[in-house]
C-alpha cells in the first residue's frame, strides 16, 4: 500500500516535493492557504540557478542583534555542511534539467553563469579557494576579462573587470513558471491541491500523524488579472477539519515556526527585486545579459529570464513578523547595478519591483530531514543560490520520507541540528 502524504505550502518547495513523492509512489496531498501555486517567496525570488560555492562573499546581510549572535555561535558547528551543500546544489542541478527534458518544462531558462571579479584582490581571493572548490566536485574556471566579456557581449566596456568565475551548470530560469508547469504533471501522477486552506495545527502519536485545517477563502472574489486556474479555488467544508497521514512534510517557509512542534531559530531573509523587458534594437543585439551575471561585491544578480531581465539584490535579515516594505533606496541600488554592468538593456518605465521573504537558519543552510516528532519531515530554505537547491533538496527529502536508499549524506542539514 502506497504512503499517505500531506505537503504543507505550495510554493516552489512544496510543488517539487509534492512531485517527487508521487513519482515514488506515494499519495500526496497539498495544502496552500494562498490561492495557486509559488505566489510567496518563489513568486519575486531570484532567477539565479548556480550551485552552492562556499566562501565565495564574506558580506554577510544585515540582520538584527539577536540574530547576528546566533550567527556568530553557528559558524563553528558547520561541519561537512560546505561539502554537503556543494553536492546538494549538483543533484539538484542534474535533477532540474532532467525535469525540464523528461517533462517538457519550458521556464525560460538561459545557461551560463559567470561572477564578476572587478579587482586583483577580489582574483586573489577566489585563486586561493579555486582548488577546494575542485576538491569538492564543483566545475568552476578563473578566466581573463576579455573571455569573459566575449561570453557576455552586453557587458559596460568601461566597468572595471579583472577577470571572472566561470560556474559550469549554472544558469536562470522563471522559478514560478517552473513550479506551475511542474503542478500540472504533480497532478498527473495523482497529486491533489487544497488551496485557500490553512493548517492550524499538527499532533503525532507514533503510528501516524494529524492536520488540522480549515478553508480560508479570500473575503473578495480575485480581481481581473489576479484570476486564479480552474480548479484552484473550489470550496471545501466550513469550520475545522482533521486529517490523517502516514507523514508530513513542511514545506511553508516562515510558516513552518508554528507548526514544526520544535524551537526552530528562524528569521526572514528578504531580498528585492526589479524586472524590466529587454530593450530589442536591431542596431545592437547583444545588450543585456546573455544567462546569470553575479556581482559579490555589490551583492547583485542579474539573469535573464526570456526576453526580461531581473535584477535581484537588497538581502536583509529581518524578524519573523516584519512585514514592512524595503526603502526606495534598495530598488535604486538594483537599478545602478544593472547600468553599471549592462547600460540602456531595458525598458525602465515598465519595471516590476518585487520583495520576497523566506526562512533563513542562523547558519545560514536548509534545514533538510526529519523534524523531531515522528512522521514528521521539513524541507525550508533550499533557496542559498537563487532556486538552484530546490530541486535536489525535494528529490534527496522524498526518498528518505518513502525510505528509499540516500542519494546523498545530508545529516549537516537536517533540522535536528537546531534541536
Amino acid at each position: 500500500m502506497s504512503r499517505r502524504i500531506a505537503v504543507v505550502g505550495a510554493g516552489l518547495a512544496g510543488v517539487t516535493t509534492a512531485y517527487e513523492l508521487a513519482a515514488l509512489g506515494a499519495q500526496v496531498q497539498v495544502f496552500e492557504r494562498g490561492g495557486s501555486v509559488a505566489e510567496q517567496a518563489s513568486f519575486a525570488c531570484s532567477a539565479l540557478l548556480s550551485p552552492a560555492v562556499p566562501a565565495l562573499s564574506t558580506d554577510l546581510p544585515s540582520a538584527p542583534l539577536r540574530f547576528r549572535l546566533r550567527r556568530w555561535r553557528a559558524r563553528g558547528k558547520a561541519g561537512d555542511a560546505s561539502a554537503q551543500l556543494a553536492a546538494l546544489s549538483q543533484l539538484s542541478l542534474a535533477r532540474t534539467a532532467a525535469l525540464r527534458q523528461e517533462l517538457g518544462l519550458e521556464d525560460e531558462a538561459s545557461q551560463g553563469l559567470l561572477l564578476a571579479l572587478p579587482d586583483a584582490k577580489r582574483v586573489a581571493a577566489v585563486e586561493v579557494r579555486l582548488e577546494a572548490w575542485k576538491a569538492m566536485g564543483l566545475n568552476v574556471d578563473l578566466i581573463e576579462a576579455g573571455e569573459a566579456r566575449l561570453r557576455e557581449p552586453g557587458l559596460n566596456p568601461d566597468a572595471p573587470l579583472a577577470a571572472a568565475l566561470a560556474v559550469a551548470g549554472g544558469g536562470a530560469g522563471n522559478a514560478r513558471l517552473f513550479a506551475q508547469q511542474l503542478r500540472q504533471q504533480a497532478r498527473r501522477l495523482g497529486v491533489t491541491f487544497r488551496f485557500h486552506t490553512t493548517v492550524r495545527g499538527l499532533s503525532s502519536d507514533g503510528t501516524g500523524v494529524t492536520l488540522r485545517h480549515d478553508y480560508t477563502p479570500p473575503a473578495e472574489a480575485p480581481t481581473r488579472g489576479t484570476e486564479r486556474e480552474p480548479g484552484d479555488t473550489l470550496p471545501q467544508a466550513p469550520g475545522m477539519q482533521d486529517e490523517r497521514f502516514d507523514a508530513i512534510v513542511l514545506c511553508n517557509g516562515l510558516g513552518a515556526v508554528a507548526l514544526a512542534g520544535q524551537r526552530l531559530p528562524l528569521a526572514a531573509l528578504q531580498e528585492v527585486t526589479v524586472t524590466a523587458p529587454l530593450r530589442l534594437l536591431e542596431a545592437h543585439p547583444d545588450l543585456g545579459p546573455k544567462a546569470a551575471w553575479v556581482d559579490p561585491a555589490r551583492g547583485l544578480t542579474i539573469t535573464r529570464i526570456g526576453q526580461r531581465v531581473r535584477v535581484t539584490g537588497g538581502l536583509a535579515v529581518t524578524g519573523v513578523q516584519h512585514r514592512q516594505p524595503p526603502a526606495t533606496a534598495d530598488y535604486e541600488t538594483l537599478h545602478r547595478g544593472l547600468q553599471h554592468w549592462f547600460p540602456g538593456s531595458v525598458l525602465h518605465q515598465q519595471v516590476q519591483q518585487g520583495i520576497s521573504r523566506r526562512a533563513v537558519a542562523p547558519d545560514g543552510l536548509p534545514l533538510l530531514g526529519a523534524g523531531t516528532q515522528p512522521g514528521l519531515w521539513l524541507n525550508l530554505s533550499p533557496g542559498g543560490s537563487g532556486w538552484g537547491q530546490a530541486c535536489g533538496a525535494a528529490q534527496a527529502l522524498a526518498r528518505q520520507v518513502m525510505g528509499e536508499s540516500a542519494l546523498l549524506d545530508l545529516s549537516a542539514l537536517s533540522p535536528q541540528r537546531l534541536a
